[in-house]
């Protein structure tokens, strides 16, 4: 049983006090699973983090940097301390919807990770980013943008380049921070552009990103597939979550990464209602990874499903296949058979195939 003080209680206010009781039995269930708190967490705030944060919940995740299982404190004295070994190369890992860091942990070999592995070649200092995936998506690249002005501040070396690694949502959230870093930055000296973070981003990894959205009803059947997992009855978690989507999910849509894209507009439209503007970083270098549920990536089952979560010219960005036209030109598009969407963040071939793009 799970100690009813471990729980935050929430109060119970109409229908917006229904949605965050829910999100209470929900963390409840999950909290029946030994050691799974953090997990459950993410769940939750992926179902029902944007109310959570409006209401100023504690069950909503709070943005942090970590190292490791470690939150990090972004002032100078404290990041030496924790990180005594910092490079000079700064490598950001930031995982998708329902997820937290333990994502990129390879299955039975939790201490391998791609970061790990890039330390260990590349001499990067690996982090983590943690967050809440149930608010928009544009609010949560804008927050990012602005950590990471602070990380560079304060990071006990001077930085000499940054690579940030997205999976899923996460690859949404980068790019979303990467737009807000040049959009609302007012840049007053070149000194001043050439200090930043976004000066200092060389490489750009977007796996398995539905960067043209993600159609809802393939979520909701990797929803449930995430959920059968779980020694769970499915029905109490579907009742409780799926009939209240977040923000974070209905931006997942049609990829929506600024706040444009959603501000006075319909979440229930059947077309994106504005054009993909947003531009590559300039002078970074950009690896897309897809996956696919077949062995053949051509198949036609592999264009409908992909990796069962994003199809395979929504991850490589594609705007029109009969033109060509796509977000993401001149970049590295690499296609593994037979891995599905959650498995792209630890798999072996694709730090391979990774480690030979970064070389």
């Amino acid at each position: 049983m799970v100690d009813d003080q471990s729980v935050p209680q929430v109060q119970v206010d109409g229908d917006r006090g229904l949605i965050l009781a829910n999100a209470e039995r929900l963390l409840r269930l999950l909290m029946t699973l030994p050691g799974r708190r953090d997990d459950a967490l993410a769940i939750v705030n992926g179902f029902f983090g944007d109310r959570l944060a409006d209401q100023g919940s504690a069950l909503a995740i709070p943005m942090t940097l970590r190292s490791g299982t470690d939150a990090l404190t972004l002032d100078r004295d404290s990041l030496a301390h924790a990180l005594p070994q910092a490079t000079s190369h700064i490598a950001l890992f930031v995982h998708g919807l329902m997820a937290n860091e333990s994502i990129w942990e390879f299955p039975g070999d939790p201490d391998t990770t791609y970061g790990s592995l890039l330390a260990r070649d590349h001499r990067v200092t690996p982090l983590y980013l943690r967050y809440n995936t149930g608010r928009h998506i544009s609010i949560n690249g804008r927050e990012l943008a602005g950590l990471l002005d602070r990380l560079v501040s304060a990071w006990p070396v001077p930085v000499h380049d940054i690579s940030l690694i997205g999976h899923s949502m996460g690859g949404l959230v980068t790019r979303s921070s990467l737009h807000y870093a040049r959009a609302t930055r007012p840049w007053r000296s070149l000194i001043a552009l050439r200090r930043s973070w976004i000066s200092k981003t060389r490489r750009v990894v977007l796996i398995g990103v539905p960067n043209t959205g993600a159609p809802l009803e393939v979520f909701v059947n990797l929803t449930s597939a995430v959920l059968w997992s779980l020694p769970i009855p499915i029905t109490r978690l579907i009742g409780l979550g799926l009939d209240t989507r977040s923000a974070g999910i209905r931006d997942l849509r049609f990829g929506a990464i600024t706040d444009e894209d959603w501000l006075q507009q319909d979440p229930g439209a059947l077309q994106r209602p504005l054009p993909h503007h947003v531009a590559m970083q300039r002078r970074a270098a950009y690896l897309i990874i897809a996956g696919s549920v077949t062995a053949d990536t051509s198949h036609p089952l592999t264009r409908v499903l992909g990796d069962t979560f994003v199809t395979p010219a929504s991850a490589t960005g594609t705007l029109s296949e009969t033109t060509g036209d796509g977000l993401f030109r001149a970049s590295t598009v690499r296609q593994f058979p037979k891995v599905t969407h959650l498995s792209l963040a630890h798999r072996l071939e694709i730090y391979d195939e990774m480690d030979r793009w970064w070389r």
